[in-house]
């Protein structure tokens, strides 16, 4: 049997046999500090057993007990995912230096191979100072990469909102009420998805990555088409016909849009169309324009004395204002804009934009708001349920002008919203669980027939849900303005009242005889008439 003594000293040796290491003991006197401070340059030495070698000095003397094991001189440890591999040297600190160092690393390299590491060895690490019973990452394996998700960008429907100008000379009221695109215009598009790359385990095994998601696009395949291009990998929406940009259900729609490029007149007669009408230059006196959605008039001229202008769903732009001759008929169902409105009647289920001026006009809607600094309303009535708002009202000629806010219960107001919040909580709570219940069906590549009618079911209903979702943040949205006027019911005026005007909020009415300066506020307060 193999037998070396590797250390000996007046108290104590350590000797190796083939089995493991032993010690013995031959007085007292020696520490086990002194012991542990021995062991050190032993590297190769695994204890296995402490007590042994604490009963060996404690208890002095004791014949040959054994200790420890032989270690492996090169360990090799790989973490559980294979993507690290570490190496420990159990050897003395002589074979780490010089020329013996070459020798230990090449036991290092067998000790990888044996071990299968093949793949992210760090030859670096090799080269740098070497410590014995140092753990030292000696080889990384390369993570997947996942792919990124499709990434889509849609044509953008910007909310209408006047612009105004006002230099001294002219007066220009601009906006864009319709979205109007030709054949063949972008709509939209989808950069795909990306597969991602691969990783590599220490072993040389291939992890998969995980590929983004390829999001769909929802548009109308009957006015819509969408074209790929393989080589970018990006798909794009184009119109297929001249139109009127919608959105329904997040669904992209491309309506028909009636445009008449000169006025509606003898030669095109009244116009009554199922879609969007856009026309460049006028109305002539005594004809008459009915859409479904949206109708701008883009003259600079404007309109006079027209039939009738009616917009059954959407908003109604008239550019160069409304010179009615007492004849002119307005209505629509949503938001009215127009520069100046003199002699018409205007009904309008939402808000009526005034640029400048209404002169003589009866109008009615939920808010009349003016947006000029230097807006003014001379003669006629003015009722609205929720809000007027103006610069200057009646005129130095004391014109007689009327202006009724029939007002509104803020308490009832506060309810409804407090309900369209709560509405709005559960649906998002109720779109958490369609996206996760759709991301398990898009998750899976290989689909049962019902599987598919149950996820497309899913996906319909999400939409549904999601256009509901749309119109409860437009009534919120609309509550919370109405909820910024004062009491309930208002009429600001910025800049000066003139005699003979009749306000009347919530059938309180105060007649004013005398002008007055500007800024004021009216409004009613349990059941006050109340100014500021």
């Amino acid at each position: 049997m193999k037998f070396n003594v590797i250390y000996s000293n007046p108290y104590i040796q350590l000797v190796e046999k083939d089995d493991g290491f032993y010690i013995e003991s031959f007085k007292k006197g020696y520490t086990l500090e002194e012991l542990n401070q021995t062991l050190i340059d032993f590297p190769q030495v695994k204890i296995t057993n402490f007590l042994s070698l604490k009963r060996a000095v404690m208890n002095a003397p004791q014949f040959l007990i054994k200790f420890g094991e032989v270690r492996e001189r090169v360990e090799v440890e790989i973490s559980s995912d294979h993507l690290k591999g570490y190496v420990t040297l159990y050897v003395p600190e002589a074979e780490l230096i010089g020329a013996r160092r070459k020798q230990t690393i090449m036991e290092i390299t067998e000790a990888l191979q044996k071990k299968g590491i093949v793949y992210g060895i760090k030859q670096d690490v090799l080269l740098m100072d070497l410590k014995p019973k140092v753990k030292i990452l000696i080889a990384e394996g390369k993570l997947p990469v996942d792919g990124k998700n499709s990434i889509i960008k849609m044509y953008e429907i910007t909310e209408p909102k006047p612009e105004i100008t006002e230099d001294g000379t002219v007066n220009h009221y601009e906006l864009n009420l319709i979205n109007k695109v030709s054949k063949g215009d972008w709509l939209g598009e989808r950069i795909d998805a990306t597969p991602g790359e691969p990783g590599k385990s220490i072993l040389g095994e291939t992890i998969p990555a995980k590929p983004g998601k390829q999001f769909p696009l929802y548009y109308d395949k009957h006015s819509v088409e969408e074209v790929y291009d393989e080589e970018k990998g990006i798909t794009t929406l184009i119109a297929k016909k001249t139109g009127a940009v919608f959105y329904r259900q997040e669904v992209i729609y491309v309506y028909d849009c009636l445009e008449i490029e000169g006025s509606v007149s003898f030669d095109t007669g009244n116009i009554n169309f199922d879609g969007f009408v856009n026309i460049k230059g006028s109305i002539e006196d005594n004809f008459s324009v009915e859409a479904k959605n949206d109708i701008q008039v883009m003259g600079v001229m404007g309109v006079g004395s027209v039939e009738k202008i009616k917009s059954r769903d959407g908003c109604i732009y008239i550019r160069g204002g409304i010179a009615g001759k007492n004849k002119a008929h307005l209505y629509c169902k949503q938001d009215l804009y127009t520069k100046f409105a003199s002699e018409c009647t205007i009904e309008c289920e939402e808000t009526v934009h005034i640029g400048f001026y209404a002169i003589n006009c009866n109008i009615k809607a939920k808010q009349v708001i003016f947006e000029s600094r230097s807006s003014r309303i001379i003669g006629g009535n003015i009722d609205a349920e929720i809000k007027v708002v103006a610069n200057e009202v009646g005129n130095r000629s004391e014109i007689p002008t009327n202006i009724n806010i029939q007002g509104f219960n803020r308490k009832e107001l506060k309810e409804r919203l407090d309900e369209i919040n709560k509405s709005i909580q559960e649906i998002n709570d109720q779109l958490i669980e369609f996206k996760h219940k759709i991301a398990i069906y898009a998750g899976s590549e290989n689909l049962s027939e019902q599987q598919q009618f149950e996820y497309k079911k899913i996906s319909n209903q999400f939409q549904e849900v999601k256009e509901t979702l749309k119109h409860l943040q437009s009534e919120r949205k609309k509550h919370i303005s109405y909820l910024r006027t004062k009491g309930e019911g208002e009429i600001s005026i910025s800049g000066q009242v003139h005699g003979n005007t009749t306000l009347t909020l919530k059938k309180i009415t105060k007649r004013i005889t005398n002008d007055i300066k500007g800024p004021v506020t009216y409004y009613v307060m349990d059941n006050e008439l109340i100014c500021e």
